[in-house]
């Protein structure tokens, strides 16, 4: 037989709480069938390079 997933609203609330207590904007949130519950905040992603900011040297000397 199975067993139902016991997890409660206030576990859940507390795991969103500290991702954006980190910094971290929620995406979705699941509970897994062995009762773990996963954040996703989508921020997978390497960040982002200004172009602007990302100039290359020339050579060793360019660094001063």
């Amino acid at each position: 037989m199975t067993r139902a997933i016991t997890f409660t609203q206030a576990q859940v609330r507390r795991a969103v709480k500290a991702a954006e207590s980190a910094g971290l904007r929620v995406r979705s949130v699941t509970v897994n069938p062995d009762g773990s519950i996963t954040v996703d905040s989508g921020d997978n992603q390497p960040p982002a390079v200004d172009s602007r900011e990302a100039t290359v040297a020339a050579s060793w000397d360019d660094y001063a």
